[in-house]
């Protein structure tokens, strides 16, 4: 009831037409009923007249007033009929021609409707959808998960997506994958759900994460930064090699200005190459940048702009690598190669001076005393004599160009052995000018040496001797028969300033920018055509700078020269004198006859070395092979082992190891030729306890021999 009288109410409905109709008539009878009851003629007798005659009146109105709606409702009913066969066909053309898969689901899982699209997608008929369960058509691992979908679905429950991915499979039995869109009609109490499969997109949403991936890798792992600025040259990508490269934690370049890392003129260089990118320009460049810490570095980089879709530039990208290393093994093979070019010039004048200025006094020597010894008796004794000191002579000229070639050889070779130590720098100076006096007197030049002081300083004091005697040496060459030359040494505090002046030839400005260049160096003749290497002036650079110290020239043609150089670290007296070396002059050494065993196989050598024990005091004996040394000293007792290097048979250092075997306290003390860091270091590993260069200081190898020794001195003075 509540029902019928709801429709009455509402619009548009069967009931609500009916109650429209009916009412008038029901009113039309109601005033024909007042009328006829009114009138004169109405009685008892006619009252069932007239009420035959109402329900006559509201029968044929009722009639007609339903002849009347039929009608309507027929022909609205018609056009009902044509419009739901229009919207059907509308709903069927839709349903067909979706190219979305459609399914219409009763609640029970049953499928009613499919569309062209799905037997399309999935290869199944009609027949084998049509009245089966939806569930049959998907795999069953997605099953569960479906039918809990749908139960929500239908109690309409707002937790689950109107939309989300599945799996489905074709007739063949192939699964794939698909986007599902679901709603529940409440009208038909069916579930329309309608898919797309999205398999072919699937697996290429798949390959580019794929590729993705392998490209993230791979710009993870590449050992170049690869970075991107903005206009304002901030970075807003880069690698993590990029991060390692500018020295920031990862991912701390990000937001950070590029002008944040230059030094010097980079940023101008930087201006520039934005520049380029501005105008569409890609170029590979070397900057210099400082990382955070403070560490100057290098790198190479590529750059190339990107534009938006105007046109406008907004970026570049960059490709760089650290090439720091790189730059500083080119800079070094720079510098190895003009080095190499040096030596190869150097080696080339060492050759020329080994076959003229050595083999030529050298031959001339041996001539010398190949005619004295043929025909020694038809010469008188001041013949002999004065052939003797020709052939002194020639030899110490000859000893003192070896001496230099070696000295210079070392110092190329890198084996310059820097030996500084506490002397009395005015003692060397003298020693050094009385050695230089007989030379000096041959042209009657006057050499002078007048020190205001006593100085002491830590240096090498041979190499500070080679730097004076070639100074000195050189001065003489070049001054005139009458000249004079001064040496003079000055303490300036902190250095020593020491000068060598002459009266001499004086040099132009060209030939003093060329005296310390070896490539430039020629054998320039003396006074008195003295012959020369013209490496002498370079060793003493070599050997000042060595010591920290520098050597300059004040010279004029024809007005002589000044070589004035600086040793630094110099002591004073009283801050050394409980340190300074001994005199031999005033503390002679003398022993008490030991044995000591010469190892050489050099007469001359051994000669010398003779000399040398002789004059103190002492015993020996010789062998003259490294095996007859290991020989001897197991038969005899000696208390010190005088040890040649090369030697045949079994070289020195074997010896001294064979000998350690027996004996490890015994003093050996190397004598070698060689004056280089490796063969002292090689002695020394071999078990020798102290180093002594050819051609042998008697003074020094006397102190070497009197240090291991440890005797009390005796009376005898020692004899240079």
């Amino acid at each position: 009831m509540v029902t019928f009288f709801t429709k009455i109410f509402r619009r548009d409905t069967v009931e609500n037409r009916l109650v429209l109709a009916i009412l008038p008539v029901v009113i039309l009878l109601l005033l024909i009923g007042s009328y006829l009851d009114g009138q004169p003629w109405y009685n008892t007798q006619n009252m069932m007249v007239i009420f035959l005659v109402k329900i006559l009146i509201a029968i044929l109105l009722v009639g007609f007033i339903i002849y009347l709606l039929a009608k309507v409702l027929d022909h609205k009913l018609s056009k009902t009929k044509i419009a739901l066969q229009k919207s059907e066909e509308r709903f069927r053309t839709i349903f067909e021609s979706n190219s979305s898969a459609i399914l219409i689901i009763e609640t029970d899982a049953t499928v009613t409707m499919v569309n062209d699209a799905y037997l399309k997608i999935t290869g199944y008929s009609r027949a084998d959808v049509i009245g089966k369960s939806w569930t049959n058509l998907i795999p069953e691992t997605e099953r569960e998960r479906l039918v809990e979908y749908n139960r929500l679905r239908i109690q309409q429950s707002s937790s689950i997506p109107d939309n989300y991915e599945f799996l489905f499979q074709t007739k063949s039995g192939e699964v794939r994958a698909g986007i599902m869109s679901v709603f529940f009609d409440k009208m038909i109490n069916q579930i329309v759900a309608s898919f797309t499969d999205i398999t072919e997109r699937k697996e290429m949403e798949a390959s580019l994460m794929e590729s993705k991936e392998k490209y993230r890798k791979l710009i993870e792992i590449q050992g170049e930064g690869l970075g991107i600025v903005d206009t304002e040259e901030r970075f807003i990508f880069t690698n993590p090699a990029a991060d390692r490269i500018m020295g920031v934690p990862e991912g701390g370049l990000v937001g950070r200005r590029l002008s944040e890392f230059v030094i010097g003129n980079t940023a101008d260089q930087i201006r520039n190459q934005t520049k380029l990118r501005r105008e569409g320009n890609q170029s590979t460049y070397e900057m210099e940048f400082i990382r955070p810490d403070g560490e100057k570095r290098v790198m190479l980089v590529t750059a190339a702009p990107a534009f938006n879709a105007m046109g406008e530039y907004e970026s570049s990208i960059g490709v760089f690598m650290d090439i720091t290393d790189r730059k500083n093994i080119e800079n070094e093979l720079k510098k190895n190669e003009t080095e190499l070019k040096a030596l190869n010039a150097t080696k080339d004048k060492l050759f020329s001076i080994i076959a003229h200025d050595l083999r030529g006094p050298i031959g001339t020597s041996a001539d010398l005393l190949e005619v004295m010894i043929e025909s020694y008796e038809s010469y008188t004794s001041e013949e002999q004599l004065k052939m003797l000191e020709i052939l002194r002579n020639s030899a110490k000229s000859t000893y003192n160009l070896l001496e230099t070639l070696l000295n210079w050889t070392i110092v190329q070779t890198g084996n310059l052995v820097f030996k500084p130590e506490l002397f009395n720098l005015t003692k060397c100076i003298d020693a050094t000018v009385t050695n230089l006096v007989p030379t000096a007197l041959s042209k009657n030049i006057t050499l002078q040496y007048e020190p205001e002081e006593e100085i002491f300083s830590y240096a090498d004091q041979n190499m500070i001797q080679t730097v004076l005697r070639n100074l000195i040496g050189n001065a003489i060459k070049y001054t005139f028969r009458g000249g004079t030359i001064k040496v003079t040494a000055v303490n300036q505090g902190n250095a020593t300033e020491i000068m060598v002046s002459d009266n001499g030839v004086g040099m132009d400005e060209a030939t003093r920018k060329s005296l310390f260049v070896s490539t430039k160096q020629s054998s320039k003749y003396g006074t008195e055509n003295e012959k020369g290497t013209g490496l002498g002036l370079i060793l003493c650079k070599e050997f000042i700078e060595r010591h920290g110290g520098k050597i300059r020239i004040e010279s004029e043609k024809g007005n002589g020269s000044k070589f004035i150089f600086d040793i630094p670290k110099i002591h004073s007296k009283s801050e050394t004198y409980t340190q300074k070396s001994v005199d031999p002059k005033q503390n002679p050494y003398y022993f008490d006859k030991e044995l000591i065993l010469i190892v050489e196989d050099e007469d001359i050598n051994y000669q010398v070395l003779c000399s040398i024990l002789t004059s103190v005091n002492l015993n020996f004996d010789r062998a003259s092979t490294g095996k007859e040394a290991v020989d001897k000293f197991l038969r005899n007792n000696y208390r010190l082992i005088l040890m040649d290097v090369q030697l045949p048979e079994m070289n020195g250092w074997e010896a001294t190891m064979k000998i350690r075997e027996n004996d490890a306290e015994i003093p050996i003390i190397a004598v070698t030729a060689y004056a280089s860091d490796p063969t002292r270091k090689k002695s020394m590993d071999a078990g020798c306890n102290d180093y002594v260069t050819k051609p042998v200081n008697k003074i020094k190898l006397i102190q070497i021999i009197d240090k291991h020794l440890k005797k009390e001195r005796s009376g005898s003075l020692l004899q240079r």
